[in-house]
């Protein structure tokens, strides 16, 4: 075979002996053709042991162990991301100042201590619901409160995260994203949120994971409506203004997917750590609801507007009527109405009528008989006049988007005499010691109405900050309007997330005002579900499918990695049909 290939010759490489000088010199035909399969068939081997390198390279980087799949995969989001990984990182910076300024933690009122009081001993609380306290307890081996506020800035820079994420999947260009984030980014009152010994942080992250769950998927599995269900319900224990999303998440299942059986799963999941909650507090108190509070806050909600010659309430219930209570009777005639909290709160009142003994919360008034006969009157009072009570509320709601009443940090001014009365200050410390140990480099700030330790340079860059950085008023009713139009998008799919997410953010404010009365607090779980619902309003419509899938498809890639439809919209071509989206 192979003098065929070379030709004639006697040997390989001999010249011919009839050729002349130079034929003699020159390479023979069949010589420079061996010559050339010979370079090809070694450049093709070379080809191949690097393809067999870079295999081996590409196995070895999928494999999980290796070290070079743990360091690619961060870096690979990073360079898809970033500016969003740019702003994440810068935003570490003032939670990081924040933990140095005020320590060891912010805590409220006397809402922080019955929360570490009951992280102790273990027991549902009659005013709010104690899911918080059991993520206390949790942690309660650290005896630490430094590091609560640590995890829930954490936890706030998981919930920014969420929120690009679902931004990206749909559709939303990357700097918009980004945008939507910013307000859990940098809001110094989202700081101050996170700072905090308070459910309301907890609350909403939990909110946005079951959101996230959903909607990182457009038909999300069973298992992922089942998540988003149970995690809707555990944030309900810890504030019950979460409980209706549990329905709303089951109805966008029903409208997007006609999923009826994930629908009933979303709410069956909801309901277990509800009635869950619900079951130990009818063991602790003999009433099989979340808290001993509701008709009472309902109740001194009413107490804005309400009036007993309107009502005409029965005479077991005339003791409630605002005319009567003690702090409105001592005001002159014709003064304004006092805020509903006065109401609620003073021990002189009515619901009063059991002394506190020893050093325990300051509940006593919060009882099912109590809570009960409350709630008998503020239905009589919104059912007598209705118009009044929207009127009162309304005015509440529309406070955010007008002022700019944000959360802020206790400053340089904060009061040095106490708001809390002896019995109740002697309460604060005893939680703090019973939770942490000892009450050092605290105690003696316990009855401020924010009881931390300010710690200067610290503290002092965060008052400055939170004088520069703000969400004004005006600014947030521009992104609830926008939102608001997202309402009305002509893509059904994007129409019904915008809906889902804006609902949840009116629910969210207006529930507990409805109930209560104003405070910004109220206001911030709404914001990113505002600021979501606004990019949306600037998402891409969706890229049509291929015609056909190819048999072998990779892994598929995070939410993050997706890349955004383009930036025009795409027709299909003629001769390819329109992709359409399962129903």
């Amino acid at each position: 075979m192979l003098k065929e290939t070379l030709g004639g010759g006697d040997g390989p490489g001999e010249p011919d002996p009839e050729a002349g000088p130079a034929d003699a010199a020159a390479p023979a035909p069949e010589t420079a053709q061996v010559t050339a399969q010979v370079a090809g068939a070694a450049a093709a081997a070379a080809a191949d042991t690097q393809a067999a390198r870079t295999a081996d390279e590409a196995s070895a980087s999928r494999q999980p162990g290796s070290l070079r799949a743990r360091l690619a995969g961060p870096s690979r989001l990073i360079k898809a991301n970033r500016l969003f990984s740019a702003a994440l990182a810068v935003s570490i910076i003032p939670r990081v100042i924040v933990l140095l300024g005020f320590q060891p933690a912010v805590l409220f009122k006397l809402d922080s201590y019955d929360y570490l009081w009951d992280a102790v001993h273990l027991q549902p609380n009659p005013v709010n619901p104690n899911g918080y306290s059991l993520f206390l307890w949790l942690f309660r081996p650290f005896h630490s409160l430094t590091l609560i506020a640590g995890i829930q800035h954490i936890l706030g820079l998981v919930a920014a995260v969420l929120v690009y994420a679902v931004m990206r999947r749909l559709g939303v260009r990357a700097w918009i994203a980004t945008l939507a984030s910013a307000t859990i980014l940098f809001d110094p009152a989202q700081f101050n949120f996170e700072q905090l010994i308070m459910a309301d942080l907890l609350a909403m992250v939990l909110m946005i994971m079951a959101f996230a769950v959903l909607l990182l998927r457009e038909d999300p599995s069973l298992p992922r409506a089942a998540t988003a269900g149970l995690l809707m319900g555990v944030s309900a224990t810890i504030r019950p203004t979460t409980l209706p999303l549990i329905a709303f998440l089951a109805i966008f299942l029903v409208l997007r997917n006609r999923a009826w059986l994930k629908a009933g799963v979303t709410v069956l999941a909801g309901a277990l750590p509800v009635l869950a909650y619900m079951s130990w507090f009818a063991a602790v108190y003999g009433s099989f609801n979340l808290t001993n509070s509701n008709g009472l806050f309902l109740w001194s909600r009413t107490m804005s507007f309400a009036s007993c010659p309107v009502i005409k309430p029965p005479a077991d219930l005339r003791a409630l009527c605002p005319e009567v209570q003690p702090r409105q009777q001592a005001l002159p005639a014709g003064s304004q109405r006092l805020l509903p909290k006065m109401f609620l709160w003073d021990h002189t009142a009515w619901q009063w009528n059991h002394p506190q003994t020893g050093v325990v919360p300051d509940t006593q008034a919060f009882t099912a008989a109590n809570n009960g006969r409350a709630l008998r009157f503020a239905f009589l009072a919104i059912m007598a006049q209705p118009l009044q009570f929207l009127h009162v509320v309304a005015h509440d709601v529309a406070t955010p988007f007008v002022s700019n009443d944000v959360f802020r940090f206790p400053g340089p001014k904060q009061p040095k005499s106490t708001e809390l009365g002896p019995v109740n200050l002697e309460y604060a410390q005893a939680a703090v010691k019973a939770y942490t140990g000892s009450t050092h480099g605290i105690g003696a700030f316990l009855g401020h109405r924010y009881g931390t330790r300010l710690v200067r340079p610290w503290s002092k860059i965060i008052d400055d900050y939170q004088m520069v950085v703000s969400m004004p008023g005006p600014l947030f009713a521009l992104i609830v309007a926008l939102g608001f139009a997202g309402l009305f998008m002509k893509r059904r799919p994007q129409r019904l997330t915008a809906t889902l997410l804006w609902v949840s953010a009116l629910v969210t404010v207006v529930l507990p005002i409805a109930e209560h009365e104003y405070t910004y607090r109220y206001v911030l779980p709404a914001v990113p579900l505002a600021c979501m619902t606004a990019a949306l309003v600037f998402a891409r419509r969706e890229q049509p499918a291929p015609a056909a899938a190819p048999a072998a498809a990779p892994a598929e890639p995070s939410a993050l990695d997706l890349p955004a439809a383009p930036e025009e919209d795409t027709a299909p071509a003629p001769d390819q049909p329109e992709a359409v989206s399962p129903a």
